[in-house]
């Protein structure tokens, strides 16, 4: 236990420590990161983010891949093994013709190539031409003497969890007993859907494949195929010509009856309204028409200008191109103007009542008389101008209005004629185009060719088409990677937790005053407390982390390092005790007089990290009336001493609420510079928001991938409406060999692995 002589302010300088008081604080190189406008573009997605992500959860990849590749491959060995042939036909678009006949086809064509080679495909896979294929080479037959394929296990639990309307029963007391029409149906099923037509791209050639577990019935199937194609393609040109003929031979009699008989309605009309020929006087109706029209037109604009002229001049007379244009106006004007110029000139000499005035005023008036007058007889002459050419308008319309009558008539008188001569026109063209393609159907029925070949004809397939061994494995391998990939992302959107350290800048507004790398520790083992490797091992990665923390601290204030500082975190097992520990092994290193005083009066464990005897401790000291340096204990690590929490009070909150807590801290600043307070968590507690208020300086304690991004904002939360704002955060148990922290894990990395000669132990 120290005593009145302990040390208060050791030299700075001989310890070898850092300056203590620097002249910028750490908050002013910390704030521009922090700034709001950074905000968006650290929420950007960087590929280097997504390749950490595919890094952390990498054995979830990898165990994914695995799986889908073994079930692959499971799958694939486990397959009937199918064979395939293939046969190549030929189809024109047109059949060779012996005769030629424009325009009289023997068949229905369709509009385009792509139309009909559609329908050549078609045809290819219809029913009708797979049952011809089925009976000629009795695959009813030798399918039920051909053993069935093994169904994979995975189809068959697909067909017990999700029955097709279509599957059979599953109780076999229930199944339908087989009929003959039942088997040919489904034959004749399994040979449609073994049957695969692929079209040649930019050529007339077809590819044709047909799936079988027999390779020889793949081959015979279709080279079956196209001969019954080819006899079918035959059979409809020769049914279509003989349809065809029988076709026209009626519409024929159809259409000779309607021509004899529009022909005499034609005849009688003529001879009931004395028509001979409407052309002639029609046209001459349509010239008269055309030039009434043109010359409507023509006195309507004339109409219309002469009306502008008139409203002009009615409405302002003396700006009127007529009023402008007039030399006797413009001379009377110029002459009213000098007049008026003399009289103004002699008003300023003469009063209105001297003769000279009085002459000059009666030629003014004189003028003026003139100048209405002439203006009247401008008018008169426009308004005359104007009904003029209203009238030859009226009477040009009126020719108009009678030629166009004189034509509604013609028409009227002329419909039902062009009706009856449309119709005897149309039905003689209609009975010459029959009679003509009738006697060409019939010198071309029977003598077109075949328009389809066979190119290739199939054979006996050597090796089997399907199962493809590495193709599968292939594919499992991409939709395991993906699934794996997928799977790795879709865990880390569910994982809440704090990774990084620039989540504590950019979530919770905080400066980053360390990271601490992870150190695993055997449970069972006899290693000394992980907080006291500070003192143990100086060259670990954990001691140097917190010595960085330390220098963050001493230029975290202007004042350098708080001399009080509280460490508290979110929740439990995040760090918090070996912080406090590790951070007062490191005040102490540098030759300062450092006290940590376990203040977590419900779970303490500081006694237990530096083998020191709790039956005495800061309860003792808050509940009773003992000495400050009583309660003091000395440690084995030089300059550090720790007050331990003492018996487990049932009051913790009003203990340190007290006011004998900022009666200790007063008393210990005085000999001890720096003092470490291990406080209990935040959520759930008071006992954080107390110390906190009482201390001033808290240090945050953040655990890399257990602490919850909510449980941080809610806990940060409750300290500043308690008006406590930490003065920095810590992330603990940082993972540096996961690559994503930067070059931070491979500093540490080096330091770990380092064979180089130690240097000298520096204080600091």
């Amino acid at each position: 236990m120290p005593d009145n002589d302990a040390p208060r302010n050791p030299p700075a300088a001989a310890a070898g420590a850092l300056p203590a008081r620097p002249s910028t604080a750490l908050s002013t190189y910390v704030a521009p990161a922090l700034a709001p406008e950074i905000d968006g573009d650290d929420d950007a997605i960087h590929l280097r983010d997504l390749w950490r992500v595919v890094v952390k959860r990498k054995w979830v990849v990898l165990a994914v891949l695995v799986i889908v590749v073994l079930t692959g491959l499971a799958a694939t060995m486990m397959a009937t093994p199918i064979y395939r042939s293939s046969i190549t036909l030929k189809i024109e678009r047109e059949a060779s013709k012996i005769v030629d006949f424009k325009g009289a086809p023997v068949e229905p064509q369709e509009y385009g190539d792509i139309d009909f080679y559609r329908t050549q495909y078609e045809l290819l896979k219809s029913r009708s031409l797979a049952e011809r294929v089925v009976r000629q080479l009795d695959l009813k037959q030798r399918s039920a003497a051909t053993p069935e394929p093994t169904t994979p296990w995975w189809s068959k639990l697909g067909a017990a969890l999700f029955p097709r309307s279509g599957d059979a029963p599953a109780d076999a007391s229930e199944e339908p007993s087989p009929t003959a029409a039942d088997g040919d149906a489904a034959a004749v099923g399994a040979f449609m859907g073994s049957l695969t037509v692929e079209p040649v791209r930019n050529s007339r050639l077809v590819r044709v494949l047909f799936d079988s577990p027999d390779r020889e019935l793949a081959a015979e199937a279709l080279n079956a195929l196209a001969q019954n194609f080819i006899a079918l393609s035959l059979e409809r040109r020769f049914d279509a010509s003989s349809y065809a003929k029988a076709f026209l031979e009626e519409k024929l009699a159809q259409t000779k009856a309607k021509l004899e008989e529009s022909e005499r309605a034609l005849v009688a009309f003529q001879r009931e309204q004395q028509i001979i020929n409407v052309d002639d006087k029609q046209n001459v109706l349509a010239q008269t028409l055309g030039a009434y029209n043109a010359t409507a037109a023509k006195v309507g604009e004339e109409r219309m200008r002469a009306e502008a002229l008139y409203r002009e001049f009615r409405d302002n007379p003396a700006s009127s191109p007529q009023m402008l244009d007039n030399k006797a106006m413009s001379a009377l004007r110029e002459q009213r103007t000098k007049l008026q110029v003399e009289y103004q000139d002699l008003s300023r000499i003469y009063k209105p009542a001297f003769p000279k005035m009085q002459q000059l005023a009666a030629a003014i008036e004189e003028v003026d008389k003139k100048i209405a007058e002439e203006t009247d007889l401008a008018r008169r002459s426009i308004e005359g101008s104007y009904k003029a050419a209203v009238q030859q308008e009226a009477a040009v319309k009126t020719k108009l209005d009678q030629a166009k009558k004189d034509m509604l008539d013609l028409q009227g008188r002329s419909i039902r004629f062009g009706i009856l001569k449309r119709e005897v026109d149309t039905n003689r063209s209609l009975y010459d185009g029959l009679l003509q393609r009738l006697k060409e159907v019939g010198v071309e029925a029977g003598v077109g060719t075949n328009n389809v070949s066979v190119v290739d004809p199939a054979i006996v397939a050597r090796a089997p088409y399907k199962p493809n061994l590495r193709l599968n494995l292939q594919l499992a391998g991409a939709l395991g990677l993906l699934l794996g990939i997928g799977l790795a992302f879709f865990l880390e959107y569910l994982d809440d937790t704090m990774q990084r350290p620039d989540d504590m800048e950019r979530i919770a507004r905080l400066p980053v005053l360390g990271v601490i790398p992870l150190v695993k520790q055997r449970k069972a083992s006899r290693e000394p407390p992980l907080a006291l490797q500070a003192h143990t091992d100086a060259r670990s990665t954990f001691a140097e982390a917190y010595r960085s923390m330390r220098t963050a601290l001493q230029f975290s204030t202007r004042e350098g390092a708080p001399h009080q500082l509280v460490v508290t975190s979110t929740g439990t097992a995040e760090g918090k005790s070996t912080t406090a520990v590790a951070l007062a092994i490191n005040f102490a290193q540098i030759g300062q007089a450092t006290l940590l005083i376990d203040a977590d009066l419900r779970n303490p464990s500081l006694h237990a990290m530096l083998g020191l005897d709790n039956s005495r401790g800061l309860s003792n000291y808050l509940s009773g009336d003992l000495p400050a340096l009583s309660v003091v204990r000395i440690t084995t690590i030089p300059n550090l001493y720790a007050i331990p929490a003492g018996p487990l009070p049932p009051n913790p909150v009003e203990l340190l609420s007290g006011p004998k807590m900022l009666g200790l801290l007063s008393d210990l600043e005085r000999r001890f510079p720096s003092i470490v307070l291990d406080s209990p968590p935040v959520l759930g507690l008071a006992d954080a928001l107390v110390l906190g208020n009482q201390v001033g300086s808290m240090v945050f304690v953040v655990a890399a991938g257990s602490t919850r991004k909510a449980h941080m904002r809610a806990a940060l939360k409750r300290l500043r409406q308690a008006s406590v704002t930490p003065i920095g955060a810590v992330m603990t148990k940082v993972d540096m060999r996961d690559g994503r922290y930067g070059y931070e894990s491979a500093y540490y990395y080096y330091r770990s692995t380092n064979d180089a000669p130690k240097l000298a132990r520096s204080p600091a």
